[in-house]
């Protein structure tokens, strides 16, 4: 008998075991990347819910407007309930996490807290006054402004292919909606302008949340960000309430209601959306994050029974095609 006749059976084996490693391999990386797309679809789902149920409560007693709730305490709920349903989950390394955590990344921390708190502040305020389908699209105003603070801040330059999603941008998340609303009005300044003024303010605070967010350190669990963050929330919009003397007057039905979107539609769509862009990356997380828009348009007609206007498609499809190009372009890139 041979040497090689000896290894054969042998060397068969190890081939055989390198083919089926590789195979499984494949499959996990396969399930792995179908996992981070259901993360992604989740998180564009529940962050969606925030921007059309409270509209369900800001519109519900239009007879007897002083049983409306004020947006500071539907904002102030979904706060407290995140700060205190994710605090247990630090329990186990608070001490070591206080220690680590130095003053200007608590600094951060703060900052980022109190500008999320402003954007859903303003976001909420702005819902009561125009429509829930009009701010979904108007949000996306977020995007054309972390481009403009780019280009102003950092220097950052468009190129010459990304100027023209850029402007599909701008036209379907800014122009098309306000500019109907102005033609609509006459010309004239009404709440419903008023309320779309405030969406799109929304979206500046929710840029500079992506800013803040870059700063702090890679080793901050993402549950840590979100307590802290409703922390300085829940004490902003307390404050807020005492100063203007606004009376702690909700439901137990807002009040359940309220808890839930908050918690899914802040809390839980952070922690999905980490979780996605380690499993999918950042390009394609934010692509498939984008589609909120969609999910909150579909909430507006199901749960509330808006009516979509040609106008409303025209918008949504600049926006969402100026997006996937753009952060394709930036991908590839």
């Amino acid at each position: 008998m041979s040497v090689v006749s000896k290894f054969q059976p042998t060397y068969e084996n190890l081939r055989k075991s390198k083919i089926n490693k590789i195979s499984l391999f494949s499959k996990l990386k396969s399930k792995t990347v179908g996992v981070g797309f259901l993360f992604a679809i989740l998180a564009a789902a529940f962050s969606a819910l925030p921007n059309v149920i409270p509209k369900s409560f800001l519109d519900a007693h239009a007879v007897d407007t002083s049983t409306i709730p004020n947006p500071l305490m539907l904002v102030f709920v979904i706060y407290v309930v995140n700060s205190l349903l994710f605090s247990p989950f630090r329990k186990s390394q608070r001490e070591h996490e206080v220690k680590k955590t130095s003053r200007m990344t608590l600094f951060l921390l703060i900052l980022l807290g109190a500008v999320e708190a402003s954007g859903t502040l303003t976001y909420t305020f702005g819902l009561q006054e125009t429509s829930a389908t009009n701010a979904s699209i108007l949000v996306n105003s977020e995007t054309v402004f972390a481009i403009l603070l780019g280009i102003m801040i950092f220097r950052e330059k468009l190129s010459k292919q990304e100027v023209l999603p850029f402007f599909l941008i701008v036209a379907g998340s800014i122009l098309i909606p306000v500019g109907a609303d102005i033609q609509n009005n006459e010309w004239e300044l009404s709440d419903f302008m008023m309320g779309d003024l405030l969406i799109v303010m929304s979206g500046f605070f929710y840029c500079l949340d992506t800013f803040i967010a870059k700063k702090l350190d890679d080793s901050i669990k993402t549950r840590h960000i979100v307590h802290i963050m409703s922390c300085t929330g829940a004490i902003m919009t307390l404050g807020l309430m005492l100063f203007f003397e606004i009376p702690f007057d909700i439901s137990f039905e807002e009040l359940s209601v309220m808890s839930f979107v908050g918690f899914l539609g802040i809390g839980v769509t952070m922690m999905f959306f980490v979780i996605a862009l380690r499993l999918i990356g950042a390009v394609r997380t934010v692509l498939i994050y984008s589609s909120t828009t969609i999910f909150s348009i579909v909430y507006s007609i199901l749960i509330l029974s808006e009516g979509l206007t040609i106008l409303n498609i025209v918008s949504t499809s600049s926006v969402l095609i100026g997006l996937f190009v753009l952060r394709n372009r930036v991908g590839s890139d």
